[in-house]
């Protein structure tokens, strides 16, 4: 380990410096001081940071972004080509009121160079943020990177964005278990934001038909909560009823009745057999 903070605070500024719309090797040319062509029509070597970063190679500036990724210090824009910005973790780093640790045998290795011979341009910063993200991961839990996600599943990730817990069931090497255990902390990588909450059961339909249709239920219970007319006193079906009622598809209102009871099959019961009809 190696006491980072001056890095990262250069990172960060060199980030700040270029309106946070450049992926981590136009801001390595920049803090290296490589004057390309992209640097010069960007008018990038006049920056105050171009050269601050001769001290570290490309590689060990590589694997400085990397690791800043998977403490979350910074975070690849899927919309903006994987332009990299800042999270409000590195806030106090670049403020000069904390500091942070690297490790020092990470910085050997250049996995830019990888990452392109997997994935396009377009997705290898995405797809370096999620390595970083399955490595922290694995270091907290002291296991292999591959427990966590072997690489072709990270590829998939980096290809095809999933935005939600369902579309990221899709992905292939994502089971149940890992979507529960995992899902939320590559999703947020992949959307910049954390992922919505969702109800135990409601996760537990994910990447499933049952869950579309648990979804469909809502809506209807949502709606009819007080009624049809609006006036009536609240009603509601608890998550996990729900879930049973998309995966059991009661065939007529007695099964209905068997599973909600008469009250909530009186409110909600030919509502729901309308939902099961057109599924």
């Amino acid at each position: 380990m190696f006491d980072a903070t001056e890095a990262v605070r250069k990172a960060v500024s060199a980030m700040l410096r270029t309106s946070e719309s450049f992926g981590a090797g136009h801001l390595i040319d920049i803090l290296t001081g490589t004057a390309t062509d992209k640097v010069k029509q960007r008018g990038h070597e006049g920056l105050p940071t171009f050269g601050v970063g001769r001290d570290l190679s490309k590689g060990a500036w590589t694997a400085v972004f990397r690791q800043m990724m998977g403490r979350d210090l910074i975070r690849p824009d899927a919309e903006r080509h994987g332009a990299l910005f800042m999270t409000e973790a590195a806030r106090p780093i670049l403020r000069g009121e904390a500091t942070i640790t690297l490790r020092k045998d990470t910085l050997q290795s250049a996995p830019r160079v990888v990452v392109k011979a997997l994935v396009s341009d377009e997705d290898a910063p995405l797809l370096s943020a999620l390595k970083a993200k399955r490595r922290a991961l694995a270091e907290a839990a002291r296991v292999p990177a591959y427990v966590i996600f072997a690489d072709r599943t990270l590829i998939e990730m980096a290809e095809k964005r999933p935005e939600t817990r369902d579309q990221m069931a899709g992905i292939s090497g994502v089971g149940a278990k890992k979507l529960e255990s995992y899902g939320a902390a590559f999703l947020e990588v992949i959307t910049g934001a954390t992922p919505e909450a969702q109800h135990p059961s409601r996760r537990r339909l994910a990447g499933k038909d049952e869950g579309a249709l648990f979804d469909r239920l809502m809506d209807v219970q949502n709606a009819l909560a007080r009624g049809v007319d609006g006036t009536e006193k609240p009603l509601s079906c608890p998550a996990a009823l729900l879930a049973k009622v998309a995966e059991v598809r009661p065939r007529d209102l007695g099964m209905m009745e068997r599973l909600l009871g008469d009250r909530r099959t009186e409110r909600f019961g030919a509502a729901f057999m309308s939902v099961l009809d057109e599924a």
